[in-house]
């Protein structure tokens, strides 16, 4: 067996340092890492105070809505609003209770670079930069909007948000729905609605999608209008089985990589 040499020994670390940065974004970028999402509400009285006393269940739809965007872990979430419909002790408790991170305000600075240090942002009300928010979407982030303010009217509100939300299919129309009542039975198998029976509603702006045939949108609740719509980044194709989760994903790719560096060794091994 010859000596180890010092040129064979950095052609096996130039191998690890050009497989193992690869392996390790393979555990830690899984194809759930940008895959955003977007919660659209036609009102904000789900969320307040009085919404929480007449229909308790608004604290598990919260939570819901936080674990959708965050696939299940705690998230850092931040409500840019003055809004009561985001900004009341009921919704700030259901989300901290569950162990996520929740501050309100509209003080911090509206950029990409701010909202990407949250999981998501919520909106209600406030004029926010429709720009930012497509960039943030497209970056990986969450949003979360509640129309039916009553803020500038219903043709102002729906404008305050439909060139956001048009760019990944979905809409507000530019009127109040007058039929939904106040005390909804929630019918959907989405999950953002897994253990709720009840929401609070008053006069919302419905919600649409502009292209039913984009299985990335979905209105997911409805009367005759729609009442909540989703987009998903990552829908599952029609047709095609559910596709593995992302650590099993990363998981298979670390495998190969690490069967591929430790077969390079191997060779090499027969020189030494």
């Amino acid at each position: 067996m010859t000596a180890f040499t010092s040129t064979k020994k950095k052609n096996l670390w130039k191998t690890a340092g050009t497989f193992l940065p690869l392996l390790l974004a393979s555990l830690l970028f899984t194809p759930n890492a940008l895959a955003a999402k977007i919660v659209l509400a036609n009102d904000e009285w789900i969320f307040s105070n009085l919404g929480f006393s007449h229909t308790p269940d608004a604290g598990i739809f919260a939570t819901n809505i936080g674990k959708w965007f965050t696939d299940g872990r705690p998230g850092k979430f931040h409500a840019y609003s003055t809004n009561f419909g985001l900004i009341e002790s009921s919704l700030a408790n259901a989300m901290t209770g569950a162990g996520n991170k929740w501050t309100t305000g509209i003080k911090i600075k509206f950029d990409l670079p701010t909202l990407l240090t949250y999981d998501a942002i919520f909106l209600a009300g406030n004029v926010a930069d429709n720009q930012v928010l497509i960039d943030y979407v497209k970056a990986g982030g969450n949003v979360y909007i509640a129309a039916g303010t009553g803020w500038g009217g219903e043709v102002s509100e729906a404008a305050r948000w439909n060139t956001f939300l048009n760019n990944f299919g979905l809409g507000l129309e530019p009127s109040y729905n007058t039929d939904t009542g106040k005390k909804i039975a929630i019918n959907s198998q989405h999950p953002i609605f897994q253990g709720v029976s009840y929401l609070w509603n008053g006069l919302g702006n419905a919600t649409v999608v502009l292209n039913p045939d984009n299985r990335k949108t979905s209105v997911v609740l409805s009367t005759r209008k729609g009442l909540y719509a989703v987009y998903d980044d990552r829908p599952k194709p029609v047709g095609v089985p559910a596709s593995p989760s992302g650590l099993g994903v990363s998981a298979f790719v670390a495998y190969g990589m690490g069967w591929r560096l430790w077969r390079k060794h191997k060779s090499r091994r027969r020189d030494f």
